[in-house]
């Protein structure tokens, strides 16, 4: 009997995200690997001077630029440095026109550490041994992420309040609304806020700003200061219309979800940043429930969308069928629709091939849906789903833009309209 894994065993039925199997972390895996000066070394002093703060310093070390929200560039240290005495997993800065605005430290990370919980059993295993099997394995990791978690975060604690003079901390939240509304201890040193966010076993993570800058909300401050015609009038400006009949939003952005589970949460982020919060895939992870068994299964991911879209003052429509009309008028005014699809290798491949027949020949065309043959290569009922992002269309073509949550997938793919809307299983319309 050839060996299986965990992932082929337990996929069926979940939102498995597709060749996103194959693609490894576009972050945290070159960190494990980046050979840096500043590895190991603890840069609390440092990054708590007032000199990068006020910009008469420069940030230590190589930063590597990630996305933007607004007119903020989100960056990340290409190093595994020390913070306050403990060894962290990743340090992003934000800076607006050049200046330092806040650091965001993660320690600790479910998502990192069980990924696709994914390994070979032993041959020779009937169903119900591997399950067992599976089910020990899984036991013992979860218990050792539960004393790292729990072990870190006493430790962190105790280290940011002896760098704050041994001050108590003062209790905190950030978010609007109730479903991204989180509570965190809050320190305060030298001008700056420090603050640390507990996330139900799953994530650690400290965010450092200056202490007049408001930090209650997920929402970037200069969205949130915008009057709500305003913010409509800017997603509509990000729109771009190009000559062929094109419509597109150029500004949303793939975020990589690493060898993980996340393609449902990445998706979310990406549509997320694109309406000005500052919201990762990590912490929406903690807010949609996920647990630690390395899948999706058990989170609330339909109810995370409706909270995003709150949260960013937007309404959203989910329905069980692509509806091409709902969906060419929230494109047109800067809003992306997101879809959970049917997913299978064969017509990832088409799809990738075509990109690159059309970069070069902008008259190519995608098969004819009308033939039975093509029809029969899109993926069945028993297909997994996996969750994309529709950023434009072409009426003319029929066809819909999309991008993926995978490194290296910068380009919008298309579509024809007949396969997305033969495929999809769910698809969500944010709108005003």
């Amino acid at each position: 009997m050839k060996a299986m894994s965990l992932a082929m065993l337990l996929a069926a039925g979940s939102l498995v995200c597709g060749a996103a199997w194959a693609i490894p972390n576009s972050i945290t895996g070159p960190l494990l690997n980046q050979d840096s000066p500043l590895n190991g070394q603890d840069l609390t002093q440092s990054l708590l001077s007032s000199g990068i703060w006020d910009g008469s310093e420069k940030l230590p070390g190589e930063w590597m630029e990630e996305g933007e929200v607004s007119n903020a560039k989100i960056s990340y240290l290409r190093a595994r440095p020390k913070l306050f005495g403990q060894e962290l997993i990743l340090l992003r800065s934000v800076q607006r026109e050049g200046k330092l605005e806040s650091l965001e430290a993660t320690f600790v990370d479910a998502g990192s550490y069980f990924g696709y919980f994914d390994e070979e059993m032993p041959d020779g295993l009937s169903r119900r041994e591997m399950r067992k099997e599976i089910a020990i394995r899984l036991a013992e990791k979860q218990a050792e992420f539960t004393k790292l978690y729990t072990d870190s975060q006493v430790s962190l604690k105790s280290s940011i309040a002896a760098a704050c003079g041994d001050a108590k901390p003062e209790e905190g939240r950030i978010g609007r609304t109730r479903g991204l509304r989180m509570p965190v201890e809050e320190w305060k040193k030298d001008g700056r806020r420090i603050r640390l966010l507990a996330g139900e076993n799953r994530l650690l993570r400290v965010f450092i700003t200056p202490e007049k800058l408001p930090v209650e909300e997920w929402m970037d401050p200069s969205i949130s200061a915008m009057p709500p015609r305003e913010k409509l009038g800017k997603l509509a400006k990000g729109v771009s219309r190009e000559d062929d009949g094109t419509v597109s939003l150029p500004g949303l952005r793939p975020i990589p979800q690493g060898y993980r589970p996340y393609c449902g949460l990445n998706t979310l982020a990406m549509a997320a940043r694109h309406f000005g919060l500052h919201l990762d895939e990590d912490w929406l992870a903690v807010a949609s429930g996920f647990k630690n068994t390395g899948r999706a299964d058990g989170a609330n991911l339909v109810k995370l969308y409706h909270a995003v879209a709150a949260e960013a003052g937007y309404g959203l429509d989910r329905s069980t069928k692509f509806d091409p009309a709902a969906a060419t008028k929230a494109l047109g005014a800067g809003f992306p629709v997101i879809v959970w699809r049917r997913y299978s290798p064969e017509r990832n491949a088409l799809h990738t091939k075509f990109m690159r027949e059309f970069s070069k020949h902008p008259t190519a065309t995608l098969p004819d849906p009308a033939s039975s043959a093509e029809r029969a290569s899109w993926p069945g009922d028993d297909a997994p789903l996996h969750a994309s992002v529709v950023v434009g269309y072409n009426a003319g073509r029929k066809e819909f833009l999309f991008l993926e949550s995978w490194t290296g997938k910068d380009t919008p793919r298309r579509m024809r309209v007949e396969e997305l809307v033969a495929t999809t299983d769910l698809a969500f319309v944010f709108r005003p």
